[in-house]
């Protein structure tokens, strides 16, 4: 037998003030569009002098397999161990009071302890949550129009075939089906690329790495004579960041700065992707220069560069440099521990 609709709490109290006005049973049913056997038991359910409001009756249901005590012991050794499987967590109960992997999976939810895939941070040493902290205390009063006058830059490499989503939802059997795999490539085309931005101007210049070769001091301090002095003369941004990796941190590099009278965000804390806001910006380049599907190495730069000129607008640069006081903030209060960011 198919199971009947329960009527609303305000459908009840209709029938019943149609009920107390004359009408009759069928006219009630088809007044309401509501079936004959609802209003019948609707009316004579008033008759029971025990019942007050039209609320539904507290049915009893099936009985709960797990006490009080066991419920609080599945969500105890859940926070103690959040890695731990719901099979894991059922060994540890007492055989003679032990739930089934669905039902703790059910008494977890219900608390609110949900099955995520954990977020993926840089390792944080006790030098660098100090460091961060001692950043963020130094920079805590700048204001978002400060920080649109800062040049950010970084690193980061593309790669021919990246795949965004770790999940897919397909039909039983169509597991190998082409439409729901992911491609997977020994050695697909990769590209170094560096850039920069600001809050003031938008995208700055974008440097490509040629294959086989890697950014040392030389290489970087022709990336900035290149990149740098241009971007300034034409925007006049005196700040600039970029992190302590150690082609950054050589003393030609620094001298170079130094002698053309940049000013420079720091120092910078180790393991801090969280607090440089172009990581954000590549990720965004990412997806955009993934759904193009690149066919070649020569295809990805030419998307890259396409990806950095025409769909990196100046409100998202601008966005992304006003967040730093929130990234601040966050750091500090997280006491120099991961952020959102």
């Amino acid at each position: 037998m198919a199971r009947v609709r329960e009527l609303s709490v305000g459908v009840r109290a209709q029938v019943m003030l149609l009920h107390q006005m004359g009408h009759s049973h069928r006219q009630i049913a088809s007044q309401l569009d509501i079936s004959y056997g609802g209003v019948y038991r609707c009316i004579s359910r008033s008759k029971d002098a025990t019942v007050t409001e039209y609320k539904s009756r507290k049915r009893s249901g099936r009985p709960r397999v797990t006490s009080a005590t066991t419920d609080n012991s599945i969500i105890i050794m859940s926070k103690r161990s959040p890695r731990a499987s719901s099979a894991k967590i059922q060994s540890q109960l007492p055989p003679e009071n032990r739930p089934g992997k669905r039902t703790i999976r059910r008494r977890l939810f219900d608390s609110g302890l949900k099955s995520c895939r954990p977020a993926k941070k840089p390792l944080l040493s006790k030098k660098n949550i100090r460091d961060r902290l001692v950043f963020c205390r130094k920079y805590r009063n700048w204001s978002a129009d400060e920080w649109e006058n800062v040049y950010f830059s970084d690193e980061s490499t593309f790669t021919q075939f990246y795949a965004f989503s770790r999940h897919v939802r397909r039909p039983a059997g169509k597991r190998n089906d082409p439409k729901y795999c992911t491609s997977a490539v020994k050695q697909c085309a990769k590209l170094m690329v560096w850039g920069a931005f600001s809050g003031k101007s938008g995208r700055g210049g974008i440097w490509f790495m040629p294959q086989g070769e890697t950014i040392n001091a030389a290489v970087y301090k022709s990336i900035l004579e290149e990149k740098l002095l241009r971007f300034r003369e034409i925007h006049g941004i005196e700040y600039f960041q970029h992190d302590g990796a150690p082609c950054h941190m050589a003393k030609s590099v620094s001298k170079w700065l130094k002698d053309k009278n940049f000013n420079i965000i720091g120092p910078w804390p180790g393991s801090s992707p969280d607090l440089n806001p172009i990581e954000n910006l590549w990720v965004q380049m990412k997806r955009k220069v993934a759904a193009n599907n690149p066919t070649s190495l020569q295809d990805l730069k030419d998307i890259v560069r396409k990806v950095w000129i025409a769909e990196t607008p100046l409100e998202y640069c601008k966005t992304l440099a006003r967040s730093m006081p929130r990234r601040i903030a966050d750091v500090l209060a997280a006491k120099g521990h991961h952020t959102k960011y």
